[in-house]
């Protein structure tokens, strides 16, 4: 029925009105993602609130800066950038062809089979798979403000989920690394972009739909679950959108013929296999860097909205390497202090080690480098740390 056709929403005159006081104190917006619509839009998510608004915004601009996706092609962001590409290749998803809506919305895929979130957390910190989803964000911001400045009209993004080959077990236990990595990933959605996705078509449950929407309710807010709908058959998907948007395989007429997915039909691109050579050990990040384990650290206990810090000081170029692991949530960052100013140089996220270490690395000037763990949980139990951090010449 074209009554539930899924439109874009409207923003009301007053969260207009602020947003036009809003870009008066951001005048940079970076131009792949300004559109008449990019404050409302925040706005909206943040009930109005000017000052949250726009230091969520600054936030954001801050990650694609450090992360280095900023000023590079959306298939760079899939196929090139750090961690993105290394992440991007496990998934099943497809790309957004900006050109394709349906009723100004824009259709991403995302296909279940052919991956194991258990088996991608044995080669890759969850960090990256967090950090990743900014970046795919930061993909469909691009084609919301494309046609938002086309048609002078509000979009959004609609994804569909096919669940083919889900295993729902993996997400029972709220403490697996599945589990986990889906609550995080929602909470980012819901911190930064509950706006840029308008609904979440699911197909292909594997379980009665029941059954999914109890294990959905352990993992989403109320807010977020509004904007799930579970379809019990792939015709349905033409309740929702229109045919051009909906990919050959799933009873639509869209084929992606850029040589990106495989078969164009699909619109998706098979990730790529995992096996037991791709397992990465405990100690990786430093055998990458010429040590057979982790140097000295230290360990911390960090109570309830508490902090600890872990810093290295250089005075000569080189590269920057940490490893980490935690008992619980914690927020991390490292910054750079000059003449008690601080300048972020890794962007903050919330983040739980799982399967291995969260680790990373990054070039550095001469300077004061401090890794910071701040426990964003009101916890009866302090989050315990394992911290290790290096300077390298290079």
């Amino acid at each position: 029925m074209i009554d539930d056709m899924i439109t874009a929403k409207k923003f009301s005159p007053e969260i207009l009105e602020k947003a036009e006081k809003l870009k008066v104190s951001i005048p940079s917006v970076p131009d792949k993602l300004d559109s008449p619509f990019f404050f409302a839009r925040f706005l909206n998510a943040n009930n109005g609130d000017v000052e949250k608004t726009r230091q969520k915004i600054l936030q954001l601009f801050e990650h694609r800066k450090l992360m280095g996706y900023d000023k590079i092609s959306d298939l760079d962001i899939f196929t090139t950038v750090d961690i993105g590409k290394e992440v991007f290749e496990r998934f099943h998803i497809s790309q957004l062809n900006y050109e394709v809506t349906s009723k100004n919305l824009h259709v991403f895929v995302q296909r279940m089979d052919g991956m194991d979130i258990k088996e991608i957390l044995k080669v890759m910190p969850l960090s990256y798979v967090l950090h990743s989803y900014f970046m795919l964000q930061e993909n469909f911001s691009r084609a919301m403000a494309h046609t938002e400045r086309k048609t002078g009209k509000t979009s959004s993004v609609v994804c569909i989920l096919d669940l083919k080959g889900l295993n729902l077990m993996d997400f029972m236990n709220p403490l697996s690394g599945p589990a986990q990595l889906a609550r995080l990933v929602v909470q980012i959605w819901a911190e930064f972009f509950s706006e840029h996705l308008c609904k979440l078509l699911l197909i292909n449950p594997p379980g009665i739909i029941s059954v999914m929407w109890q294990v959905t309710k352990r993992l989403v807010d109320s807010n977020t679950a509004e904007k799930l709908a579970f379809l019990s058959n792939v015709e349905d998907l033409k309740k929702y959108l229109e045919p051009e948007a909906i990919p050959v395989e799933y009873g639509g007429t869209y084929r992606d013929d850029t040589g990106y997915a495989d078969p164009p039909e699909g619109a998706c691109k098979p990730p790529k296999k995992i096996t037991k050579e791709d397992y990465k050990p405990q100690e990786y990040i430093w055998n990458e860097n010429g040590l057979l384990k982790a140097p000295k650290g230290k360990s911390f206990s960090v109570k309830a909205f508490q902090s600890a810090e872990y810093s290295i000081k250089t005075t000569t170029p080189g590269k920057l390497v940490w490893s980490y692991t935690t008992s619980g949530d914690i927020d991390f960052e490292i910054v750079r202090r000059d003449a008690g100013k601080e300048m972020a140089i890794w962007p903050k996220i919330t983040v739980t080690s799982l399967k291995l270490p969260e680790f990373g690395e990054k070039l550095v000037t001469p300077g004061e480098y401090t890794l910071k763990f701040t426990n964003p949980s009101n916890t009866w139990f302090p989050v315990k740390i394992n911290c290790a951090a290096e300077m390298f010449n290079v």
